[in-house]
């Protein structure tokens, strides 16, 4: 074995492992050598896999391994080593089946042996390299930060060990080089890319020719050099990693396990090199590597994305440069495989359906449909498997995870191919993913709990688990108290969870359970009043009108591109953040006002009054989409004399989706107690790190306190997070008056401020908190309806989320709120509410309500942008 290490001659390895079962058979079970003799078989045999790429002899390797580590019970001297090799052989079985299990189990084996390995101990370097290893392999899998993050540590300290000239210096430059450079595709630092080639160079330059390890020392530096001219378009390093991976091609014979890889970078890198020349040369070389390494990737082997779905990139470029009909035919049908390659991972995946939907669009729609569902499956399927809300968001809103226009594409499409139930229920697919997975945990099981009750506890306690781990700052990431891999269990109660969903749908009648809901069930929320769907899509942008009966609306709209949108949403930002003196506000305001009237809700409205004879007052919801959701639709118009404007035409509401409309009217009751309502009013003026007072508050709470109904105050001192929680579990509407806070990447940690020094109330901690008793909330802060500037179609805010929660009206405010306005809102809102006494009350008339605050504030002249602020949400 030494000497093959030395020469990589076949014939000395398998001789070696003809010495190792000859060794095994003289040591029969209960032998104290047996555990040696397993131990180095299995290295043999892995060693054997890495030269051949025959599964056969990897799975023979894992098999002594995993006898080995039976008979090695913990406190065992060969325990160490058989945990070790185990995981570094698991490890490289999932890097050829994508098997999850093997990963999972791989970590777990390195944990334990890095929690054996002392630091002084001559075996924390390699444990330190297999866990580190390990942890890359899962980030890969499902982009969890916390897994890249600790795996460059671990590679860190493992480098820090290794001076020049220690036997494991090469593998630790190399493994922390790949580490970096995965860290700079996620964060574009420069740095981690300049360092990771660092590493790579000096690694190359420890592995003569002749050397066991050049052929990884080369391909690992052209990978990098290739990474590097993509960001600096330095022509230096493109050649030298196209030379590097052709030397690394030449000592990498068929068989070989890297060959693979090597093809693949290669392919890439002349293709790269393609497109800044033209030689068609390196076009075709490219196309026949990727050929190659295809025919050496069969079914089941990670590896296979990379092939298909660079053969359809390859295949692209030369239909665009003269190529076949099949050419593009052909790239299509690569592209599609690539998304439906289950063994990869869900983010390479999505990038794949993202190629198709853009292919078929332009060249063939024949499976443009097919694509765009596709598409909004592994969309969905990537936010249940990010363990925590905070990483699914990341997901939406950061590459690879991006290809955020593709929802409302396939509406366009939809629409363009005269389906207009079809654009509806795609729409509502594809926004809005995050509070409906949250929804999903919370599903009704009224009616599963009679037919199958042990099915519906068990769905149940499922589901408060996955809520749970979804919610908690942590998240499901690192080790528990227990040493246990929580990103591991996580993803096993997640594979539970998406099993019991199936074994539901078994059940007759439940065929559908938790399936995307058709359109004849989300028209039912258009019951009090149409829904308007506005979808902006670069292929033609339409309003989708939902009614209670009958077939939706497409109203076109031909000036609302999204560039005109855009520089609407940038023009509405600018002037509210930093508002100028009134009389400027309002020129910007009304020019504002009038280009979304002219763009979108202008035509909107022509329908609604001309062809749907909507009578002049009636209630409407609006479902935005993309940048629209930060434009005040509500209050659109031409603002001159003698023409009507929105709000003078109809009332005006929002819905983050059909589905939450349907929510909040579910089982709703108009409150009958003849002492009305239970409100808690939540005040407060000054909190410690606040700019400004709010010095009206204590109007506005007299105000209130004054109302005919039951009311409950927590404010000054008193007003701290754990008492408002508490308040919240006993009332049926809630008056927020304090200052309001949208984080601007963090959309869930969004807040209500308290007193000073004390915690804030948190979107995420109204999201926790089930609410029995909700009917009505008024959010009279700041911010409480801004949306997420990241990822708009999710609609995470405050204003939502008490929403969710089991409010069923809101009121709130799309940017700053001018204090001295609260008490003049409260006092029109609530004498409207309560025109007809505590009795009766019903918390769909807010919208009207809120029309009647805003009715006041217009006639007081206030500057518009302090009555545009103020929308409503819900029934």
């Amino acid at each position: 074995m030494t000497r093959y290490k030395q020469t990589g001659e076949r014939a000395d390895l398998e001789e070696s492992i003809q010495r190792r079962l000859e060794n095994l058979a003289i040591c029969p079970i209960g032998h104290s050598d047996r555990c040696f003799a397993l131990n180095n078989l299995g290295i043999a045999l892995l060693t054997l896999y890495e030269k051949t790429g025959n599964k056969a002899d990897l799975d023979k390797s894992i098999q002594y391994q995993q006898e080995n580590l039976s008979i090695c019970p913990i406190g065992h001297s060969g325990r160490e080593l058989a945990v070790n090799n185990l995981g570094i052989a698991l490890l490289t079985r999932y890097e050829k089946t994508g098997k999850r299990a093997d990963l999972d189990e791989s970590i777990c084996h390195q944990q334990e042996n890095l929690s054996n390995s002392p630091i002084g101990n001559i075996g924390r370097p390699f444990a330190l390299n297999n866990l580190g290893m390990a942890l890359m392999t899962r980030y890969q899998q499902t982009g969890n930060r916390a897994d890249l993050d600790e795996s460059i540590r671990h590679q860190e300290e493992k480098l820090s060990l290794c001076p020049i000239g220690h036997s494991g210096r090469s593998m630790a430059l190399n493994n922390l080089a790949i580490a970096l450079m995965t860290r700079y595709k996620q964060t574009g630092n420069k740095d981690d890319l300049d360092e990771s080639i660092r590493h790579r160079q000096e690694n190359l330059s420890t592995c003569p020719l002749g050397h066991f390890n050049r052929f990884f020392a080369l391909h690992s530096l052209s990978v990098g050099l290739l990474m590097r001219y993509k960001d600096t378009d330095n022509w230096a390093d493109l050649d030298e990693s196209i030379h590097c991976e052709q030397e690394s091609l030449s000592i990498c014979p068929i068989g070989h396990s890297g060959r693979e890889s090597t093809l693949n970078n290669l392919s890439m890198a002349l293709l790269t090199r393609y497109g800044k020349a033209g030689n068609k040369t390196d076009l075709d070389e490219s196309i026949r590597h990727q050929r190659d390494k295809l025919s050496i990737c069969p079914i089941g082997h990670l590896g296979r994305w990379w092939a298909l779905n660079n053969l359809g990139i390859a295949l692209h470029k030369r239909y665009e440069q003269g190529g076949s009909e099949s050419d593009v035919k052909d790239s299509i049908s690569y592209f599609k495989d690539a998304a439906a390659y289950a063994v990869s991972p869900l983010p390479s995946r999505l990038d794949s359906a993202t190629n198709w939907i853009l292919m078929a669009r332009r060249y063939d729609t024949t499976t443009l449909a097919e694509a765009y569902s596709t598409y909004l499956y592994l969309l969905n399927r990537s936010i249940l498997l990010a363990s925590n809300i905070h990483d699914r968001h990341s997901r939406l809103t950061s590459a690879p995870w991006s290809g955020r226009h593709n929802t409302v594409d396939a509406v366009s499409f939809a629409i363009e191919k005269h389906q207009p139930r079809l654009a509806v229920e795609l729409l509502e697919q594809g926004r809005g993913l995050m509070f409906t997975q949250l929804g999903n945990y919370r599903t009704s099981l009224d009616h599963l709990d009679a037919v199958n009750k042990e099915l519906a506890d068990r769905f149940r306690i499922l589901s408060a688990t996955m809520e749970q781990n979804a919610l908690s700052s942590r998240g499901g990431t690192g080790i528990d108290v227990n040493g246990e891999d929580m990103i591991a269990r996580y993803q096993k109660q997640a594979d539970d969870w998406d099993k019991t969903v199936e074994e539901i749908r078994q059940l007759k009648d439940f065929e559908s359970f938790l399936q995307a809901t058709p359109f004849v069930i989300l028209q039912k929320a258009a019951v009090s009043g149409p829904v308007i769907m506005v979808n902006i899509s670069q292929y033609g942008s339409a309003a989708i009108i939902v009614q209670e009966t009958g077939e939706p609306h497409c109203v076109p709209l031909p000036k609302a591109t999204p560039s005109v949108i855009e520089t609407l949403s940038k023009k509405v930002k600018e002037t509210t953040t930093d508002p100028p003196e009134p009389e400027v506000s309002d020129r910007i305001f009304t020019g504002i006002l009038r280009d979304i009237w002219s763009s979108i809700v202008g035509p909107i409205v022509y329908h609604l009054e001309r062809v749907l004879k909507l009578p002049r007052g009636s209630r409407i919801w609006w479902i935005p989409t993309s940048a629209v959701w930060l434009l005040p639709l509500h209050a659109s118009g031409l603002f001159t004399p003698g023409k009507r404007n929105m709000p003078d035409r109809y009332v005006s509401s929002y819905t983050p989706t059909l589905s939450s409309l349907l929510r909040a009217r579910t089982g709703y009751q108009p409150i009958s107690s003849p002492s009305g309502p239970r409100l808690l009013l939540v005040a407060q003026r000054a909190v410690e790190g606040e700019k400004e007072q709010l010095v009206t508050v204590q109007e506005e709470s007299a105000l209130i306190r004054r109302l005919p109904v039951r009311i409950t105050v927590v404010e000054g001192e008193d007003c701290k997070r754990e008492k408002v929680l508490a308040g919240l579990q006993n009332t049926s509407w809630i008056h927020f008056a304090c200052h309001g806070k949208q984080h601007p990447t963090e959309p869930f940690k969004s807040q209500f401020s308290l007193r000073g020094g004390d915690a804030p109330l948190t979107l995420i901690d109204i999201i926790q908190n089930g609410l029995p008793q909700a009917d009505l909330a008024v959010l009279s802060a700041c911010h409480s309806a801004e949306g997420d500037r990241g990822a708009p179609d999710e609609t995470i805010h405050l204003a939502a989320g008490v929403l969710f929660s089991g409010f069923r009206s809101v009121v709130g405010t799309m940017w700053a709120m001018t204090d001295v306005d609260g008490p003049v809102i409260a006092e029109a809102f609530y004498n409207y509410m309560l025109r007809n006494g505590p009795e009766g009350i019903d918390c769909r008339d807010a919208a009207k309500a809120l029309y009647m605050g805003v009715k006041e504030l217009r006639r007081r002249k206030v500057p518009m942008e302090r009555w545009v602020t103020l929308v409503h949400y819900g029934i």
